[in-house]
């Protein structure tokens, strides 16, 4: 079993919780990291990059075989990988009082690829995506 931190679809009620979380409960608790949170344009999930913003999420503890698909759904294909959507980056997670909580793997938008930085959206202003789509976008 491996934790992770996810701030997006993946985060409990969202589509691809759905899909790959909920049947394994892998909810552990809500957590923080830093970074900025934004939309993409024509799509359906965020995007975070560096930033100072305290961005809420969830760790979840998934099962070792789930990884790849984790990876596979994130465009991740490996450590600096130049076609990677995402890079997965090591961060720490912050309680709702700033203490770190733990260092877990992060998927963060790769701005060093062309196109991805050109889909950069709008930023999120409230830092959470199923609030944002609950309330800011409908």
């Amino acid at each position: 079993m491996k934790q992770i931190f996810v701030y997006g679809t993946l985060r409990t009620g969202m589509y691809n919780y759905d899909k790959y979380l909920k049947p394994h409960h892998t909810f552990q608790s809500y957590g923080y990291v830093k970074g900025s949170l934004h939309t993409l344009k024509e799509k359906k999930y965020p995007a975070l990059i560096p930033g100072p913003q305290m961005i809420l999420g969830e760790i979840h503890q998934i099962p070792d075989e789930l990884q790849p698909e984790i990876d596979l759904l994130e465009s991740y294909y490996g450590e600096n990988n130049p076609k990677n959507e995402y890079n997965k980056i090591l961060c720490s997670i912050y309680n709702s009082q700033g203490t770190q909580i733990a260092r877990l793997p992060v998927y963060f938008y790769n701005l060093n690829n062309p196109e991805n930085k050109a889909a950069l959206g709008a930023p999120i202003a409230c830092n959470d995506y199923v609030t944002y789509m609950l309330t800011e976008r409908s």
